[in-house]
């Protein structure tokens, strides 16, 4: 086994996989990245049981064959080589002779045969979303998504196909995530069919899904899905996850179908004035209150023995002028963040309601975070 390639091209594809081999596990195998050679180039792939990926580099091949090399050691060589071609050579001992210049380095290989063969979905229904649009859905959503384990079925974003049922929502298929605090939904109109599809993807490999969008640049994604498994195809380039199994909560019961105060506001001012009260709201669990004062959004915060903090900002403020409601100003910095929109729309009510945060220039996405109730708000 033969061939030689740009370590430009050897680098992005090792870097790509690596990410999803396990670091720790009780099968070592699975620790490796397995290189499969033939006529038109190289076959890259990492599997680690939950999540799997394969992609092609481009290579001269010179003699065809499969091997396995340890993730972790080659990614630190192949990151470290010069920018020239690479010339990899599989010795009759099984030793990988890597030579650039007038330098190498050996590493000992395994055979491919007990490597996991990634699963293909069979069975499942297809569908083709325009990858650009897919791509901002997740980098919408993802940040909504549960950490805890104890909240599995939130670990992951729901992903669903057919009409929401919800008044003025035109989308067919949309993304979803919370976890327990706020909940993140953006929808498209899109033309996939799938209708019918709902299955709840981990968000590890959403995680990585959305680099590899934006590493290849691919028009479109395949996306193939079957009870237990799902699989994203965008260039050259195969994901395979599992999906999580049980029940997504019934998000549309949390949309508030009414607010009695909206307000229109400079998306970027709104979040540096959040990010000003996370100074002080740090230090008591980031509790921030808005509330309309002459004419303004004013966000305040207070930490005994730290300080205080009183920002009002100009806003087109439409309902009533009485609204006084706390938030956790990270949830709301979060979803700034992540838009791109020159101006949000923030709805709320007074007492326990949840506030609701769009954007602008946009009407289909939408984000819920539930209020904190101190003594100032009640």
């Amino acid at each position: 086994m033969e061939f030689t390639c740009e370590k430009k091209e050897l680098q992005s594809g090792v870097s790509t996989v690596e990410k999803i081999v396990a670091t720790r596990s009780t099968l070592p195998i699975i620790g490796n990245i397995l290189f499969e050679l033939n006529k038109t180039g190289i076959k890259l792939s990492a599997n680690n049981l939950e999540m799997g990926i394969e992609l092609f580099i481009k290579a001269n091949v010179l003699k065809e064959g499969s091997f396995l090399l340890p993730a972790k050691t080659l990614s630190g060589i192949v990151s470290k080589l010069p920018d020239t071609n690479i010339k990899f050579k599989v010795g009759e001992n099984k030793t990988v002779k890597i030579s650039y210049e007038d330098s190498h380095f050996t590493l000992h290989s395994l055979p491919s045969d007990e490597f996991p063969s990634l699963p293909t979905v069979k069975d499942g229904k297809s569908i083709t979303v325009d990858a650009k649009v897919f791509a901002s859905m997740i980098k919408h959503t993802i940040f909504s998504v549960s950490n805890s384990e104890d909240k599995y079925v939130l670990t992951g974003i729901l992903i669903e196909f057919g009409k929401s049922g919800i008044s003025g929502d035109n989308s067919n298929m949309r993304l979803v995530a919370t976890d327990g605090y706020r909940l993140a939904k953006r929808g498209e109109k899109v033309n996939g069919g799938g209708d019918g599809v709902s299955i709840i993807v981990p968000a590890r490999a959403m995680s990585e899904l959305i680099k590899i969008l934006d590493l290849k640049n691919c028009e479109t994604v395949k996306i193939n899905v079957s009870n237990d498994q799902v699989s994203f195809n965008c260039g050259d380039v195969y994901l395979v996850s599992r999906v999580i199994q049980g029940k997504f909560p019934d998000y549309k019961q949390v949309v508030p179908k009414k607010s009695s105060t909206r307000v229109k506001i400079n998306r970027k001012e709104l979040l540096s004035a959040a990010e000003r009260g996370a100074v002080i709201a740090s230090g008591s669990a980031n509790v921030t209150m808005f509330e309309i004062k002459e004419g303004k959004l004013h966000l305040s915060a207070h930490t005994p023995d730290v300080g205080s903090f009183d920002e009002g900002l100009a806003a087109e403020i439409e309902g009533s002028d009485k609204v006084r409601v706390s938030f956790n100003v990270r949830l709301i910095s979060d979803v700034l963040e992540s838009l791109a929109s020159e101006s949000v729309i923030v709805e709320f009510s007074e007492g326990l309601s949840p506030g609701v945060i769009k954007p602008g220039d946009q009407t289909d996405y939408l984000y819920i975070v539930m209020p904190i109730r101190t003594q100032e708000a009640a």
